[in-house]
């Protein structure tokens, strides 16, 4: 089914999902119990949904490609974790990996073109490769004895942002050219830093972190990854209340970081200003969605 038809039927079911964000393109989500997750794409502009793999097994780690075509995602459809990538024209879902590897987290790159993405294979740990949106031309891209995960690519399409355990530290942030060369670590706290996401102007780097004892979200200048370290230019903390985020990424302007906060059992959607004042609460983001009301209808299988 093609995407408008089928957020058009789905519109049908569900009515409003909340406050619209007109500059940002459609979002993907897993939702359901269990090992039964699907992927949802939800268009917050019309407030529609549609599911769109509707499968008995666990589907996860989806992304929107720029065209907002395509959405990349991983499952253990098939037998053993596999990236996959639904066409929204078509309704067609391929199956980008093979079925030896256990691959996930696939995330685009800025034009479309590269898709990065995590694999372990039974003799080597997680590491992370590129790939076509066909599944041609895999690229392996690191190969440490350590884990390798949560890859994403930078604005212009130069670097890509990872997470490894490396260096000994649980969970630290690096940074390596596209081409997987020239690999540098962003942080050096002893606790876990994970999930980076670029705001649009690549000037800075969200993540997550429990530096403070609690999972939070936080914001780290890019200028200085040319030279060694950035943690020296002082992450600045943007949430203080501890928050278990499924995916972050920014909105289409920069102005806010965007996060699934699956704390309450169904995730829900929420929005935080990037540039607001540090309060002793922390910053106060806005929910925009209330799909716990309404995953009943939101399963149409």
């Amino acid at each position: 089914m093609a995407l408008l038809g089928a957020l058009l039927a789905a519109a049908l079911i569900a009515g409003g999902l909340g406050r619209a964000l007109p500059a940002d393109p459609p979002v993907a989500l897993p939702l359901g119990r269990g090992l039964n997750l699907d992927i949802y794409l939800i268009d917050l502009v019309r407030g529609v949904f549609a599911n769109l793999s509707k499968n008995a097994l666990w589907d996860g780690d989806p992304a929107v490609s720029p065209d907002g075509r395509s959405v990349a995602f991983a499952s253990l459809e098939g037998g053993g974790a596999g990236v996959y990538r639904y066409d929204l024209d078509t309704g067609d879902i391929h199956r980008l990996t093979d079925i030896t590897q256990s691959s996930g987290e696939p995330a685009w790159s800025p034009d479309g073109t590269r898709l990065v993405y995590t694999s372990t294979s039974p003799s080597t740990q997680q590491d992370i490769y590129t790939m076509n949106p066909d599944g041609s031309d895999q690229r392996r891209l690191t190969d440490y004895p350590g884990a390798d995960y949560n890859p994403r690519w930078s604005p212009d399409g130069r670097w890509i942002a990872f997470v490894s355990d490396r260096q000994g530290n649980p969970a630290d942030i690096y940074v390596m050219d596209a081409d997987g060369s020239r690999p540098r670590r962003l942080t050096f706290h002893p606790g876990f830093d994970i999930r980076p996401a670029w705001s649009p102007d690549g000037a800075w780097l969200a993540f997550v972190s429990d530096r403070d004892g609690s999972l939070n979200l936080y914001r780290l200048p890019t200028a200085c990854l040319e030279r060694a370290g950035c943690e020296a230019e002082n992450p600045r903390q943007l949430t203080r209340w501890g928050i278990n985020a499924g995916d972050i990424w920014w909105s289409a302007d920069g102005a806010f970081i965007l996060f699934w906060e699956r704390s309450i059992g169904v995730p829900e959607l929420y929005r935080l200003e990037v540039d607001c004042d540090i309060r002793p609460g922390g910053c106060i983001p806005e929910r925009l969605t209330q799909l716990g009301r309404s995953l009943t209808l939101m399963n149409t299988r």
